[in-house]
C-alpha cells in the first residue's frame, strides 16, 4: 500500500493558517463589538440635553447648577466634566459631577461645588465640556 498523503491542515503551514485565521477572526469580532458599543454610547449621549443654569465663584469655591434632560427611552447614568474659567478665559480648574440615573423622559436638576486650584476675585464661567 502506498503511504497516505498528509492533509494540508496537518502541516505547519496549515496549523499556522488555522491559528492566524482564528486570531484574526476574533480580533475582527472584538473591534466590531467595541465600535457598536461606542456608537450606542454616542447615541445615548445625544439623547441627553444638558444645560448650565447657574455659575458662581467666591474665593476658592466654585458652584455650578445644571439640568440634565433624558429624551431617550431608557434611564441613563450620567457623568459631567465641568471646566471653570476666570474672567480672562484662563482655566482655573476642572471637576467631575456624578449625576446618577436620569429616568427616561425626566429632567434632573443638580448643583456641584468644588474647591478651585486658584482663588478668584472676579466673575467666573462654568462650562460642561463632556457628558458621558
Amino acid at each position: 500500500m502506498p503511504p497516505r498523503k498528509k492533509s494540508f491542515w496537518g502541516t505547519p503551514g496549515g496549523i499556522f493558517l488555522i491559528v492566524f485565521g482564528s486570531v484574526a477572526f476574533l480580533g475582527f469580532i472584538c473591534v466590531g463589538l467595541v465600535t457598536i458599543g461606542r456608537i450606542s454610547d454616542r447615541n445615548a449621549v445625544e439623547q441627553l440635553d444638558v444645560q448650565v443654569t447657574s455659575c458662581t465663584g467666591t474665593g476658592s469655591v466654585a458652584t455650578i447648577g445644571y439640568t440634565v434632560k433624558n429624551t431617550g427611552s431608557e434611564a441613563r447614568r450620567v457623568t459631567l466634566k465641568v471646566e471653570y474659567r476666570d474672567a480672562s478665559g484662563a482655566r482655573l480648574d476642572t471637576d467631575t459631577a456624578y449625576v446618577g440615573s436620569v429616568p427616561a423622559g425626566d429632567t434632573v436638576r443638580g448643583e456641584e461645588s468644588t474647591i478651585l486650584n486658584a482663588s478668584t476675585s472676579g466673575a467666573i464661567t462654568c462650562k460642561i465640556v463632556r457628558v458621558s
